[in-house]
């Protein structure tokens, strides 16, 4: 047997439709890792809303934020761990785009760091901090972030994102499908990071070949890591630009186990019920 690093994006792909993992894909991708094979989950969460799917899985394997800026292993000091990070005076002068831009809630994240420049409550895929007692601003922030994020309306998404090349053309700016509308977002974050350059670095550290790995998404926060990928799979339910480039799609999407069903069928996981 060949043994294959499996890396999996999490929402819209691993995760179903209520942003969970079903007990099918759970029994699926621990009988691929008892088969010898490494399973690695490559996401744009942070650490802290991610490591909870890590432990449901059983895995050692380093886990990929912040879409490769942060690769780690949860729950212990790792010698291998990498971080790709904006320096604090980078972070505060990006605070200065709210002096032209209508931003509704400014974040910096990092491991184990979440900072808001005020308190909110029901932004997607953060914790709600109605009163936090420290801020994103001057006094507040002790270390460097991995990402600023600004949440605003969908229209301002242009602009700003235009006006954060222009003035700050060392950093990379992109927004993910699954924040739009009424919660659009643009992250901010260092060059030098990507899924596709994460996945290199963990596929180096166990010596499997790009050859053998398969990755598993379904926005554009995972092209690059698709294109890597000897296999690059594409949901079902992935951005029609994604399935394009992908080298197969599978017959099932994110919320029936479309993961576990693709792996099953090719033999990676055949112990699971």
């Amino acid at each position: 047997m060949t043994r294959k690093l499996i890396a999996l994006d999490l929402d819209g792909t691993t995760l179903d439709a209520t942003g969970h993992l079903t007990p099918h894909t759970i029994a699926t991708l621990r009988a691929a890792q008892q088969a010898g094979h490494v399973v690695v989950i490559a996401t744009g969460r942070p650490d802290s809303i991610s490591e909870q799917f890590y432990d449901e899985l059983g895995l050692t394997s380093p886990l990929i934020n912040f879409n490769g800026a942060l690769i780690h292993r949860p729950h212990q000091a790792w010698a291998g761990e990498r971080q790709v990070t904006i320096s604090p005076a980078t972070a505060l002068a990006l605070t200065h785009l709210k002096r032209q831009f209508a931003i509704k809630v400014m974040v910096a994240e990092g491991k184990q760091l979440l900072l808001a420049d005020h308190g909110y409550t029901n932004i997607p895929f953060l914790p709600d901090l109605p009163h936090p007692t420290t801020l994103f601003d001057e006094a507040g922030l002790r270390q460097a972030p991995i990402s600023v994020t600004m949440f605003i309306a969908e229209h301002t998404l242009g602009p700003l994102q235009a006006a954060v090349h222009e003035r700050f053309p060392q950093l990379t700016s992109q927004t993910w499908g699954a924040w739009q509308g009424e919660h659009t977002a643009l992250e901010v974050t260092a060059p030098g990071s990507g899924k596709a350059q994460g996945l290199a670095y963990v596929a180096g550290r166990y010596g499997i070949a790009p050859a053998d790995i398969i990755a598993f998404g379904d926005d554009q926060n995972d092209a690059d890591m698709l294109a890597y990928a000897g296999t690059g799979v594409a949901m079902a339910n992935a951005k029609p630009a994604i399935k394009q480039l992908a080298d197969v799609v599978t017959s099932a999407d994110n919320a029936h186990d479309g993961v576990a069903r693709y792996l099953t069928a090719h033999g990676l996981a055949a112990q699971a019920m």
